[in-house]
């Protein structure tokens, strides 16, 4: 019989899968911006962000307005 493993603690970390990783290396190592800010950066992060609100929207079936992001 084979045992498998399947971790269930992502409360404080968990691993990215390569694709997230590729998809984030942009905005983690090149494009520096607070959402909230005016100037051309901030603006560039919001776009990126409410684009990823509308994807993962898509993906769970909700209205992109139901997707909130927290920090922490």
């Amino acid at each position: 019989m084979t045992t498998k493993t399947v971790f269930l603690d992502h409360n404080s970390t968990t691993a990215l899968k390569p694709q997230v990783l590729e998809a984030m290396l942009p905005w983690l190592t090149q494009a520096t911006g607070n959402p909230t800010s005016r100037h051309v950066y901030g603006r560039n992060a919001r776009e990126a962000m409410e684009l990823a609100r509308k994807q993962i929207a898509e993906c769970v079936g909700v209205q992109a307005s139901q997707v909130v992001f927290t920090s922490g």
